[in-house]
């Protein structure tokens, strides 16, 4: 299995190779990414840009927060590591689909290697940490990374949706010029400015006879839209 491409990557130029080595490509769910407008410089910026409705629920959501949120060090994480694991898996195991589970040293792991490219931000209340997420920044990208959070406090304090605003705040502020989002609750991504951009895969089977059942059955597993895109926008952008 070689996953997962834009329709723009290279390896779409080697497409002779792929058929003679008997890969096909597979669709699968569009990535959520939020080009980031030359004239934002702050969050201001993206705020002012919103249809009147979906300015309204930032501001809500931001009112809601009553939250401390400050970005963990390595110390920090290290501290914290059983709390940070806690709260992943509480929404990991609440996915869909999950198909791995990272180790609990897995943050602290990554902080250590990346340092200043891998950032976590801790969401405290009453000095419990009741939230985080990360973020890789990846050149000119900043790749949205694991999160966790507390669902018993989520509806109260939108720490999801918070969330994602605060991503787009870092984003914004150190100018970087896309937000990769990723995979999933792609509507609440879209309502907050990501556009979902399609993604393939390519597959074989190593033994040939299976190879073709595999290519038929996944016919029928292409993923199709099950969720209403939102346009937040008043306008678009050219980035």
């Amino acid at each position: 299995m070689l996953k997962d491409y834009f329709k723009d990557d290279a390896i779409h130029k080697v497409d002779s190779f792929l058929n003679t080595a008997q890969y096909f490509k597979v669709a699968v769910q569009p990535n959520m990414i939020l080009e980031v407008p030359k004239q934002w410089n702050s969050m201001e910026d993206y705020v002012s840009e919103l249809h009147k409705k979906y300015r309204s629920r930032y501001k809500t959501a931001i009112k809601k927060k009553d939250i401390v949120v400050k970005e963990l060090s390595e110390t920090d994480i290290q501290t914290h590591q059983k709390a940070i694991f806690r709260l992943y898996k509480n929404v990991s195991n609440n996915a869909s689909i999950n198909s791995f589970t990272l180790p609990e040293h897995h943050f602290y792991a990554l902080k250590t290697n990346l340092k200043d490219a891998f950032k976590v931000f801790g969401y405290f209340l009453d000095e419990e940490l009741v939230g985080f997420f990360t973020l890789i920044e990846n050149n000119t990208r900043l790749e949205t990374y694991f999160l966790g959070y507390n669902s018993n406090l989520n509806h109260k304090h939108q720490l999801y949706l918070n969330m994602l605003y605060d991503m787009i705040k870092y984003g914004i502020e150190h100018d970087f010029k896309t937000i990769v989002f990723a995979r999933t609750a792609m509507e609440i991504k879209s309502s907050v400015g990501a556009k979902p951009v399609e993604m393939v895969m390519y597959m074989k089977h190593t033994k040939p006879v299976l190879n073709s059942v595999l290519k038929f059955s996944m016919g029928f597993m292409t993923p199709k839209q099950e969720w209403q895109e939102r346009h937040p926008f008043k306008q678009l952008f050219q980035v």
